[in-house]
């Protein structure tokens, strides 16, 4: 194999290409295989996700539902881990930590309105919305066993109803 450089050279009327060969070395590689693994983390809730948003399809309230490859936000807390809803607990600001990776907002761009128990009790729905009440969301916390909060559903909504 080779390659063809043409380079013009401008001789008064006419143009004549000079060609070069270069020389190719092939590196041999092994070749990548292109695998679909999905986020560990989501894969094993994503049954529980499809269920939520088939049962909140009809919901005219839901605007949008968002699934991202989100990750655990880092624990501080130790095991057996129960709940805590108070504002002022480390377990509430870990929630929060997690809400804002999955809006993608600072907390100070969003207040929390209401914590309510999710599907089991290691789950949680955190309702929240902008400062100026421009958006809304419902966002899905489940706790990951010595990990923290994962988000594993965000719903844009009209209204905070809860």
């Amino acid at each position: 194999l080779g390659i063809k450089i043409t380079l013009p050279i401008v001789n008064q009327q006419k143009i004549e290409p000079n060609t070069a060969k270069a020389k190719i070395t092939t590196i041999v590689q092994e070749p990548k295989q292109m695998t679909d693994i999905p986020n560990p983390y989501q894969a094993k809730y994503r049954e529980k996700v499809n269920e939520i948003i088939k049962d909140s399809i009809n919901d005219e309230n839901i605007l949008e539902s968002t699934v991202k490859e989100w990750l655990p936000n880092k624990t501080r807390q130790v095991e057996p881990h129960t709940v805590h809803y108070s504002y002022k607990s480390q377990d509430f600001y870990e929630m929060e930590e997690a809400v804002s990776n999955a809006i993608s907002l600072t907390k100070e761009d969003y207040s929390v309105w209401h914590i309510a128990q999710g599907y089991d009790y290691q789950s949680i729905k955190v309702y929240v919305a902008t400062n100026d009440l421009s958006y809304k969301y419902v966002v899905y916390l489940h706790w990951v066993v010595k990990e923290g909060w994962l988000p594993i559903l965000v719903q844009e909504v009209k209204e905070l109803k809860y």
